[in-house]
């Protein structure tokens, strides 16, 4: 570090200009005393009285102009200028100035604050001068440093070379000490500067840092749809051509792959990624300023070069409540049309960004969580040597469950080698399941999902080409469907191969979940269900749905007929796939019958379908099934989807020995419903 005894023939120049030209001795010299024992060793004043020589404020003020005059007639100030500055400082300011072309002002401008920022006895000295504005800052510079008043007021214009690499920068917002009032570029910067010789560039990579590479790329995040690979266009254009004024927004929740994705957009394009780094050199967080200021450097030095930019976390950047955003606003509105480096901004909370800041990024993408079957994968690909398929699919329907929560859940149990291996699955479900809820998503994950392990939708008695119907609905992205039939013949089962055909979120509401006794509160909840699935695109499946859309003509209360009507309000604008289903056909209010595309009966099995499945769930419990049970099996009466279901839950407890312990279990399920007709309705 720089010796104090090189730097004292200049801070004893400022001390003395601060004290009488500037008349900082209002604050140095009180009724009793020097206000400030460090100042008054400083320059001695602590031996200029005694009790022959009593202190008086007037006494002191009167040896306070000798002394300075005194100091003048015996020192040239740019002598001692240029004799005080340390080697170090003056090679590291020589650096920026030839980068950007600095002048004599701005190059002693940023001497002067380097020292300030570095040194506390000359931020003690200034301190002197009490809360300064622009007008008197500028003012109290111009008698410092020697310099036209008005060429250092041009020195922090808002145009200027000084404020757009964002090296010094005049905060207008308030008055404040010299040290406050002028920011330089980060907390270090100062330090850094008089201690070690670094280049700008050497500056730059304290405050930025290359981004790591990732194993992902843009398809991974076909989910956005257009978006991925028109935004890939859209940088190779600008590239291209050096166009300045390129944004890109990107906003969602956190985990859900922003960070990823800006890494796979910039090895897709063949360009750097450098991070905005969100922390500073010590590891403590950078503050709003900082990365402000870093941010304008970047964009100066990294112009003109095959350079992406990414900056994370800019809720506070763009906070109207922050102090000096007002200010700051009129920048970032000029940043967003003009910058010269491509920029990606990422956030969490995009509603906190001003609507004429929004308008102006070429691109706003929401990054969601990916669509169940990306999801699936992922969670596959960590739990495959412990969950089984039906697991993983039960977990996949959680769309609250983002990419980040499963990579770090799937650290830990990848780094337990030697752990329980019988106890990872519960580990892996535990881990997710307490970040969830410390996050405030209490909803329960399913174990299992509501498509079965084993399904195919020929195995469903059904009039009506089920997997055309499907394939129509998941092309147009709309549609709405009423199933009704016998409990267990495969509804809910449908309805969920439906959503995985259509790559969407599962949304499936029972009676339970929809139903209150307070007057006006189902309606509400049914409401909210529709808008839930209207913003997150999902396939929103309301089961036992006789229970709030039962004919009206029946109806004995009022609030019965509200509901009914708040239930076909929300189907006549619901624009998406929208899934009733029923075991009470004949119940339904006829007018909501005419809101739906498809009435579709679900029929017991017929005798072959009950033949494949049965071989189908053989097959998984490892059981020979001999052809002397076809027949039997083909004229079992009244079997469903649904108690297969059952002799699976029946084998993980006690598991059959023989396909004919299979059968006979069948047909003690069927025996219960002996003597039951099919459900009641109408073919269409």
């Amino acid at each position: 570090m720089v010796a104090i005894e090189q730097l004292k023939p200049l801070f004893t120049t400022f001390l003395w200009d601060i004290l009488y030209t500037l008349d900082g001795q209002k604050n140095f010299v009180l009724s009793e005393g020097f206000d400030n024992t460090l100042i008054a060793k400083f320059i001695n004043a602590d031996e200029w009285f005694n009790e022959e020589n009593p202190y008086t404020p007037i006494a002191a003020r009167e040896r306070i102009k000798q002394e300075y005059n005194q100091w003048f007639v015996n020192h040239d100030f740019e002598a001692i200028w240029q004799q005080s500055i340390p080697d170090t400082l003056r090679d590291n300011v020589a650096e920026w100035v030839a980068l950007f072309h600095l002048n004599d002002v701005e190059a002693r401008l940023i001497t002067f604050f380097v020292l300030l920022h570095s040194q506390n006895s000359l931020a003690r000295f200034t301190g002197l001068l009490g809360d300064l504005d622009d007008s008197s800052a500028c003012h109290a510079l111009a008698v410092l440093l020697r310099l036209p008043e008005d060429k250092i007021v041009a020195a922090f214009d808002y145009k200027s070379t000084l404020k757009t690499i964002g090296i010094l920068s005049l905060d207008s917002s308030n008055e404040y000490y010299l040290r406050s009032k002028v920011d330089v570029l980060s907390n270090k910067f100062a330090e850094l500067m008089i201690k070690e010789r670094l280049s700008p560039v050497d500056m730059l990579k304290m405050h930025i840092q290359a981004a790591p590479t990732t194993q992902l790329n843009l398809s991974h995040f076909n989910h956005l749809g257009v978006l991925s690979t028109a935004v890939q266009q859209h940088l190779q254009h600008v590239f291209a051509h050096q166009q300045k004024g390129c944004n890109i927004l990107l906003h969602g929740l956190a985990g859900t792959g922003k960070t990823e994705f800006t890494r796979a957009l910039s090895q897709a394009i063949g360009v750097e990624l450098f991070e905005i780094s969100w922390e500073n050199h010590d590891g403590d967080p950078a503050d709003r300023d900082n990365r402000l200021n870093a941010l304008r450097m970047a964009q100066s030095i990294l112009a003109r070069q095959n350079v992406l930019l990414m900056f994370d976390e800019v809720e506070d950047i763009f906070d109207r409540n922050q102090r000096g955003y007002s200010l700051n606003k009129a920048w970032l509105n000029r940043h967003l049309e003009n910058n010269a480096v491509p920029t990606v901004w990422i956030c969490n909370q995009v509603h906190m960004i001003d609507p004429s800041a929004i308008r102006r990024f070429d691109m706003v993408i929401e990054m969601k969580s990916p669509p169940i079957s990306t999801r699936a994968n992922m969670i596959r690909e960590y739990t495959s040597h412990f969950y089984n398929e039906t697991q993983i699919q039960g977990l996949a329907e959680h769309d609250a469950i983002v990419p980040a929560i499963l990579k770090q859940a799937h650290k830990i149990t990848e780094s337990l080698t030697n752990w329980q291996p019988e106890k990872m699955g519960e580990l892996f479900h535990t881990l997710i399941k307490n970040t969830l809820q410390a996050q405030g998503n209490y909803q329960t994950l399913q174990t299992h999902s509501k498509l079965p392990e084993i399904y195919n939708v020929e195995w469903v008695n059904s009039k009506q080409d089920l997997a055309a119907i499907a394939q129509g609905i998941a092309q147009s992205g709309r549609g709405t469907l009423c199933l009704y039939g016998a409990a267990g013949t495969g509804k809910s089962a449908y309805a969920a191969w439906l959503a995985k055909q259509a790559d969407k979120r599962l949304i499936y509401k029972r009676a339970s979940d929809l139903l209150n006794k307070y007057v006006g509160e189902t309606e509400q909840r049914i409401a909210a269900a529709f808008e839930e699935a209207q913003a997150e695109n999902a396939v929103l499946v309301f089961d036992e749905v006789d229970s709030f859309l039962q004919d009206r003509r029946m109806a004995r209360q009022s609030w019965e007929v509200t509901q009914v009507n708040e239930m076909l309000t929300q189907m006549e604008s619901y624009n998406g796939i929208f899934v009733a289903s029923t075991n009470l056909m004949n119940n339904l209010d006829q007018a909501a019958l005419r809101r739906f595309d498809f009435k579709i009966e679900f029929g017991y099995l017929r005798g072959e379908q009950v033949w494949q499945l049965f071989n189908a769930y053989a097959e998984k419990f490892n059981l020979t099934v001999s052809g002397s049970l076809k027949a039997d099996l083909i004229r079992l009466k009244n079997v469903a989807a649904g108690d297969f279901a059952v002799l699976h839950k029946q084998a993980r407890i006690t598991p059959f020995e023989t396909a004919e312990a299979m059968f006979k279990a069948l047909q003690t399920e069927c025996a219960l419903k002996e003597g039951a007709k099919n459900a009641m309705g109408f073919a269409v």
